[in-house]
């Protein structure tokens, strides 16, 4: 064992051997031995915080007088809002479209058109008097 790795397994593991696997024991304090002066400090820090941490787990858990002032003091789940059905609004809106597109396109069919509108529709739909053809000048 080197330095490095006993320096790897003591951040790991900490400073108490029982805790390190099986197989690093017996090979982590021979190195510990030969090099007691050297790793001293580094045990001690290892075990200052082995010893802190033995403290966090050991901490009391919380009273019931604690848990019921939380739980009164959290706020209360909503119901969920109730799903509105839109379909037949939707096959209502289908029918007035589909209604609008027949009376567009059924043009003037429904009604007669009225006298003055004849003229607009000769306009708009022959061609010009002047663009006639006639056949062959000629």
């Amino acid at each position: 064992m080197d330095r490095a790795r006993f320096e790897h397994l003591l951040d790991a593991y900490g400073a108490d051997f029982r805790r390190w696997p099986a197989n690093e024991r017996v090979p982590a304090e021979a190195f510990m031995r030969e090099n007691a002066q050297v790793l001293a400090p580094l045990l001690d820090t290892a075990g200052a915080l082995d010893a802190k941490l033995d403290l966090a787990r050991s901490s009391p858990s919380p009273s019931a007088g604690l848990i019921s002032r939380i739980v009164a003091a959290a706020p209360r789940a909503r119901a969920a809002p109730r799903r509105t059905n839109y379909a037949p609004a939707g096959w209502a809106l289908a029918a007035c479209t589909l209604l609008g597109v027949l009376i567009g396109y059924s043009g003037g069919a429904l009604a007669a058109p009225s006298a003055d509108q004849d003229d607009y529709f000769a306009a708009a739909f022959e061609a010009p008097p002047t663009m006639i053809d006639t056949g062959d000048p000629g």
